[in-house]
C-alpha cells in the first residue's frame, strides 16, 4: 500500500495532475502548540485539518521535502486510524499518526536536523491526488558572534643603553630649551680623564727635572787639577 501511494505521488507530479481545482483548498497542514520555536530533540505535532468530510474519510499519507530535493514518503494512516507498514514491514520508529474526527495528526518524536523540510498531507480521493498547503519546519539559525580583536601586545623595550648614555641623553625637547645648570653626571666624565692625564703630565715634568738637576750635581763634583803653588787650578794652555 506504502509502495502504490509513493508511486500514485511521483506520478502525479510528473503529469501535473496533483491538485483538484476544487477541493485543494479543503486541506491545510498546521503546527500545533506552535508558541515556542523549535530545538533539537522537541516534540513536534502537525496536523491536517479537512473543512470538508469526503476528503477525510479516505486516509493521509503524509509527506517530507527537503530543501531542492523531491517528496520524501514519510508514512500512511488509514481511515481506521491503522499505520500501514513500510518496506520493512514496521512503522516508522521516529513517527506516530492518529485520526481524531476530521484532523490526522502526525508526530515527531525527537525533532532532528535531517527532519527539517516543507510537510504536506496528500490524500488519493476518486482517483485524484489532492495536496495540502506546505507547512516549513527548519530550525533557527544560530546566532552570529563578531570575531573578538585581540588587543595588541606590549613590545618589549629593546634599548641596551647604559646608565651614563641614558643620563647624558637629551630629549628634543630639552636640546631646543637653554641649558640653565651645568650637567654634573655629563661633566664628571669629562673633567676627570682630563684632570688626570694634566696631573700624570706634571708628575713627568717634575720628575723631569729632578733627574736633571741630580745630572748636573753629579758633573759639577769632579775635581780640577792643582798647578799653581797658591793652589789654584792652572788655565789651560791654549788660555795662556
Amino acid at each position: 500500500m506504502a509502495r502504490f501511494v509513493s508511486l500514485l505521488v511521483f506520478l502525479g507530479l510528473s503529469l501535473c495532475c496533483c491538485r483538484s481545482q476544487g477541493q485543494g483548498s479543503k486541506m491545510s497542514v498546521r503546527l500545533r502548540n506552535s508558541g515556542s520555536p523549535l530545538a533539537l530533540g522537541d516534540r513536534v505535532e502537525l496536523e491536517c485539518v479537512f473543512s470538508g468530510s469526503g476528503l477525510s474519510d479516505s486516509g493521509v499519507s503524509w509527506m517530507l521535502q527537503h530543501r531542492d530535493s523531491a517528496l520524501q514518503f514519510i508514512l500512511f494512516i488509514t481511515s481506521l486510524n491503522r499505520v500501514a507498514p513500510t518496506e520493512n514491514g514496521q512503522p516508522p520508529a521516529r513517527f506516530e499518526a492518529k485520526r481524531e474526527s476530521n484532523i490526522y495528526r502526525l508526530t515527531v518524536k525527537s525533532f532532528q536536523k535531517q527532519d527539517q523540510g516543507n510537510y504536506y498531507c496528500i490524500v488519493n480521493h476518486n482517483q485524484r491526488l489532492h495536496f495540502s498547503s506546505s507547512l516549513p519546519l527548519h530550525l533557527p539559525a544560530p546566532p552570529t558572534t563578531a570575531p573578538s580583536t585581540k588587543a595588541p601586545t606590549p613590545q618589549p623595550s629593546t634599548t641596551t643603553d647604559s646608565k651614563e648614555s641614558r643620563d647624558c641623553k637629551q630629549s628634543p625637547n630639552t636640546a631646543k630649551a637653554p641649558k640653565k645648570g651645568l650637567d654634573l653626571s655629563c661633566d664628571f666624565y669629562i673633567w676627570v680623564p682630563l684632570a688626570s692625564a694634566c696631573l700624570l703630565l706634571l708628575i713627568a715634568l717634575l720628575a723631569t727635572i729632578t733627574m736633571c738637576q741630580k745630572t748636573r750635581r753629579r758633573r759639577c763634583k769632579c775635581k780640577r787639577p792643582m798647578n799653581g803653588s797658591n793652589g789654584k787650578p792652572s788655565m789651560p794652555n791654549r788660555y795662556v
